[in-house]
């Protein structure tokens, strides 16, 4: 195809303009999706797979954290935290208890940095930035991610029901009654409120114009105002949307338990493209490059399927079934997916081409903490 250049644009800056969309990479292609490692656990996975980067941490039933290595699924290390939920920040690994307990410890090690005991009760993983590690349950904590300490706590509101999110001065908290909530980041006090009709399942995201997008239980997508809570757009729906969304290019992207995945423009909510599912999702959608993939129950027993799309188009790219039914949502690391499976181990999958390398016969003993 010719690129027709208009009579009045400076032909040199035209030829850069061609030179540099040559250069440009096109995104790597996603299917076929190749199997790679499975790890036997021999217990239980207990919540979400963490990572960064160049480890996978799981935790079991038995109270252990695991490290594995995400390219070989050898096991680096292990350690006895009792039971909780992971997640990670800038060079942190933390274990959310249910009591309230938040344990840091050392990605690289397993050791213990610090614990800190914040009293909000839950089993949703904490949420960690560069400033601030913020736990959300029966009532809201933000600590110090370098030390634990504790700098508020706040016990207004309902239960939080998913994973909070962060934009600008705002922490947003999904409840238990419908309310979304936005607190200070720096203090914890409510700068405002959305009320909605039932408990919010799907954690909020944002995008760099002040826009929050949640999906909610009673039938509804929702944009707000991100720095006031005023309703920018609504979508109805005819079925609850549980998960979170993603943002492509000018689109926002979920899928709701009427097995349909939704693409609407975000200035105006204007439905871009959708696409059926095989079942309904079993978490949100995940973006690698330009293709949504989304995790989904299977068709049949012990088993789960996750299908891909055209992000531009909704176009139906391809699926995979997984070696066992999902446990918790997929973890997305770069052109690798890591899967926990109900049949207490975790698996890799190698988006594109190539197998992932499996682990020698002789894998460096890991170390064991306790």
């Amino acid at each position: 195809m010719r690129l027709r250049v208009p009579s009045f644009v400076n032909p040199l800056v035209a030829l850069l303009a061609v030179a540099c969309a040559a250069r440009r990479p096109a995104p790597a292609p996603v299917f076929p999706i190749s199997p790679g490692w499975t790890t036997p656990l021999g217990e239980s996975i207990d919540g979400p797979l963490a990572g960064d980067g160049s480890r996978v941490f799981v935790a079991t039933r038995d109270g252990r954290v695991r490290a594995l290595d995400a390219l070989t699924g050898a096991l680096l290390w292990q350690v006895s935290t009792g039971t909780g939920a992971l997640s990670t920040g800038p060079s942190l690994l933390v274990v959310r208890q249910p009591d309230g307990v938040v344990l840091g410890l050392d990605p690289t090690s397993g050791a213990t940095r610090f614990k800190a005991s914040t009293n909000v009760a839950g089993r949703l993983p904490a949420l960690v930035d560069a400033e601030r590690l913020f736990v959300a349950g029966v009532g809201v904590a933000a600590l110090a991610p370098g030390t634990g300490a504790v700098l508020w706590s706040a016990s207004d509101g309902a239960e939080a029901t998913a994973l909070p999110s962060t934009s600008g001065a705002c922490l947003f908290v999904p409840e238990a009654d419908g309310t979304l909530r936005c607190r200070d980041v720096a203090t914890g006090t409510t700068k405002w409120r959305f009320p909605t009709a039932h408990a919010l399942l799907a954690s909020p995201v944002t995008d760099t114009q002040d826009r929050l997008f949640v999906g909610t239980t009673d039938r509804r997508f929702l944009a707000l105002d991100a720095r006031d809570g005023r309703a920018r757009w609504r979508w109805k729906l005819g079925a609850d949307a549980q998960t979170p969304a993603v943002l492509f290019a000018g689109q926002v992207i979920f899928a709701t338990h009427e097995a349909v995945l939704y693409a609407l423009d975000r200035g105006g909510g204007n439905l871009a493209w959708r696409a059926a599912l095989p079942s309904r999702p079993f978490s949100g959608p995940l973006l690698s490059g330009r293709t949504v993939l989304v995790p989904c129950h299977g068709t049949r027993p012990q088993e789960s399927t996750i299908v891909g799309f055209d992000a531009r188009t909704g176009a139906r790219l391809g699926d995979v079934k997984t070696l066992g039914e999902l446990r918790s949502p997929p973890l997305l690391l770069g052109d690798r997916l890591f899967l926990a499976l109900r049949n207490r181990s975790v698996t890799a999958l190698q988006l594109g081409v190539g197998p992932v390398p499996v682990p020698s016969a002789t894998p460096t003993p890991p170390v064991e903490r306790d």
